[in-house]
């Protein structure tokens, strides 16, 4: 056993697996906390998956939100251990959307509260302003609004779209001689420590041969959409939300955020913004930061 696995036994210990049957296959993820509690959806950002919220499920587990709240930390579709969408299927932006509605319609939550990271953040905005009554609170962190594209650049964004789809039937995802290998690529790719990247790397790969390793992710989760909405388009989502709804940035996350505050802050009035220090992972390295401000927000907005 490594170094790194000995880290967050209690929410190793007490990780529950939990699945959920959509029309395409099957979504699957990890429960903590209270069986029947009250839903608290975590959802992660793009190519990571469930042990995102893994130092967040210790951090719950010694808080009293453990108590109320069954935290739900799902692996998106073609992430992790869910299923990857059936062949021929490009995983448009729009469908995770669906896939988080659909799990909210099949399980008959009237509510549920929302703890989101990077494209599980856009997702969750997205989700919020569609279906204002489905979300009681919403704390979002390294994401906001959505990646927009003007209506001058369809034609690109469509043609790269295509070209993106077409050049991936010929490529292979990688394979990796070891653990050790896969983790240092995952480290390389984002803005983390070579623990938190052995974190990830842990759920998201699978072993084919004795020294043969590959990520469990679907390679067309990389393609390029050929649509985005306009801002215009995205605003108009945005001003529905009802909820309270905080974002949280890292100190050195991702930049091109402070001008998404700018852009649609104002359709959000009850928008909360703090800083925490860290990077694009900040839920990750702080984690008891991020539950002590959704602990704060649920005292505030919920008793």
């Amino acid at each position: 056993m490594t170094e790194q696995t000995l880290q967050y036994q209690q929410a190793r210990h007490h990780a529950e697996p939990v699945s959920f049957e959509v029309p395409w296959g099957t979504i699957r993820g990890l429960s903590w906390g209270k069986r029947d509690g009250e839903p608290l959806l975590a959802l992660h950002g793009w190519l990571d998956n469930a042990y995102s919220f893994l130092p967040i499920a210790e951090a719950f587990l010694e808080s009293p939100l453990a108590e109320r709240f069954q935290l739900i930390a799902l692996d998106w579709a073609g992430h992790g251990h869910s299923d990857h969408r059936p062949a021929g299927n490009y995983y448009p932006f729009m469908d995770y959307v669906y896939d988080l509605w659909h799990i909210c319609e099949q399980q008959q939550w009237p509510q549920v509260t929302i703890l989101a990271h990077s494209m599980g953040a856009y997702v969750a905005n997205m989700f919020a302003g569609i279906a204002p009554q489905k979300v009681k609170l919403l704390l979002a962190v390294e994401a906001f609004g959505l990646l927009a594209s003007e209506a001058s650049e369809t034609t690109e964004d469509l043609r790269k779209g295509f070209e993106s789809r077409w050049q991936q039937q010929f490529k292979h995802r990688p394979h990796y001689r070891d653990l050790a290998t896969a983790v240092m690529a995952r480290k390389h790719a984002g803005d983390f420590s070579r623990e938190l990247a052995a974190l990830l790397v842990e759920r998201g790969i699978e072993q084919l041969g004795e020294n043969d390793f590959r990520f469990r992710a679907d390679g067309q989760l990389r393609l390029k959409s050929p649509v985005r909405l306009t801002a215009e388009q995205i605003a108009d989502v945005l001003k529905h939300i009802e909820c309270p709804f905080q974002v949280i940035l890292g100190s050195t996350g991702h930049q091109r955020l402070k001008q998404a505050l700018q852009q649609w802050q104002q359709f959000v009035p009850q928008l909360e913004v703090s800083e925490v220090e860290g990077g694009h992972h900040v839920h990750m390295e702080q984690p008891s930061a991020i539950i002590g401000a959704l602990s704060q927000m649920i005292r505030a907005h919920n008793g």
